[in-house]
């Protein structure tokens, strides 16, 4: 918990148990296992009776990465030294994924979540911090793919932005099977929050409604998704295809995944946001990132595969120091999504009303999407996405090495025992005996 959350939370704390003592008040209001963000949950299920959606991702506090440090070497590497960050996703494809830095902006799917000037923003952004960027569910985009040097589109369930010749047009295709946040759940857009551009966009005919189906049509068992994957494959004509899971029985998944032949498994964290999900879903589904790696990345090195499936995660990966523990616990690649969307929009936060929301210059249907500087707003990811390559290149210099294939969970320490047994990696506090070293 940051200092501000701490703060924020002794402020309505305080607040709370004012209101709890007010003098007509015969009994307290509330029990301390009830925050102000679970009562105002519960009166919003008390006044629709509908299940309750919530933007962005879990508001629990899960095990990730703060308690693993790096070990700076005596002897780092000299003066001069280039780092090698480049990975390659796809590598057994004929038409391997290859970028510059092991990071890649996350998807945003565009109608779905965010509106057509962010898509635009994120894929010049991408190119200016040398990395790709995901279609998301909205499916392939004709401004972004024009402005995106690496290009991912998903592979929906509805077939939005999925036509044969949009799929070839991409650098990897992306099957997405679930989601961390939405535990792959459909759902429905009103035809009222439908604009023409995007009815368009989605194939759609007027006062219809955007269903996303709870499956693919058609797809029952892992033979229907081997299936898939192959005529995907054809049609790409060799771009690598990644099958994006959300993080819950890893092995299992994983030997399904294996068994459609994909080139990438990409695993999205309990922690992965979301421009709206079920709250239900958000809160209590999924595996938490980090389990999820460590569990995925030995399984594939039991399997004998590591070498020849890329393994990419994201949820709840925040800077570079994430990163690149990420790539040390045997991560190929991971996405980046809310660091990357708030990094768009600070510098203009101020141009926004009074009281105004964020969210409203970000999502489809916000009131203020028409004030984004879209050049400024690439400028601006392209600025966090270039500080983090250089700060990756800093950290792998600091452990006297010179690519990043090179890091590996020796170069890492675990500061509780907990997280210790969590990754494998050893513990800071315990005696090593270096005599056969």
């Amino acid at each position: 918990m940051s200092f501000l959350d701490g703060l924020y939370e002794r402020l309505v704390n305080r607040m709370l148990e004012k209101l709890s003592h007010m003098k007509n008040v015969k009994a307290p209001l509330f029990v301390d296992n009830y925050t102000l963000m679970t009562l105002m949950a519960t009166a919003e299920r008390a006044k629709t009776g509908l299940p309750l959606s919530e933007p962005l991702g879990s508001s629990r506090d899960f095990r990730d990465f703060q308690d693993l440090m790096f070990v700076p070497a005596m002897f780092p590497s000299p003066d001069g030294t280039q780092v090698n960050t480049t990975v390659t996703l796809g590598r057994q494809a004929k038409k391997p994924l290859v970028v510059p830095v092991p990071f890649m902006v996350s998807a945003y799917g565009y109608g779905v979540s965010v509106s057509k000037e962010i898509k635009v923003a994120l894929a010049k952004g991408a190119t200016l911090g040398g990395t790709a960027t995901n279609s998301g569910e909205g499916g392939y985009l004709r401004e972004e793919r024009q402005n995106a040097q690496r290009y991912i589109v998903q592979y929906n369930r509805a077939g939005w932005g999925n036509r044969p010749e949009e799929l070839s047009d991409c650098d990897m295709v992306e099957i997405r099977m679930g989601q961390g946040a939405s535990a792959g759940a459909g759902y429905t857009i009103k035809a009222d929050d439908i604009g023409d551009e995007l009815m368009i966009h989605l194939g759609l005919n007027h006062g219809q409604d955007a269903v996303m189906p709870w499956r693919f049509p058609g797809m029952n068992n892992e033979n229907d998704l081997r299936r898939m994957v192959r005529e995907l494959k054809e049609v790409t004509q060799g771009s690598p295809i990644a099958l994006k899971i959300a993080a819950g029985d890893v092995e299992r998944d994983l030997a399904t995944a294996l068994h459609s032949e994909v080139d990438v498994i990409v695993l999205d964290g309990a922690q992965a946001g979301t421009a709206s999900s079920p709250e239900i879903t958000i809160n209590n589904f999924g595996v938490p990132t980090l389990y999820a790696l460590v569990t995925a990345d030995r399984y594939l090195r039991q399997r004998g595969v590591r070498d020849k499936v890329s393994l990419v995660v994201a949820g709840g990966i925040r800077d570079a120091g994430d990163v690149l523990k990420a790539v040390a616990l045997g991560a190929d690649a991971v996405y980046l999504g809310y660091a990357v969307l708030f990094s768009l929009i600070y510098t203009q936060l101020e141009d926004l009303d009074p009281g105004t929301s964020p969210l409203e210059m970000e999502v489809y249907t916000g009131k203020q999407t028409q004030k984004l500087n879209i050049d400024e707003a690439a400028q601006s990811v392209g600025n966090f996405l270039r500080s983090t390559s250089a700060e990756l290149s800093l950290a792998i210099r600091c452990m006297g090495k010179s690519r990043l294939d090179e890091v590996t969970k020796d170069d890492l320490v675990a500061l509780n025992r907990e997280i210790s047994e969590i990754t494998g990696v050893r513990l800071a506090y315990e005696p090593q005996d270096y005599r056969n070293r």
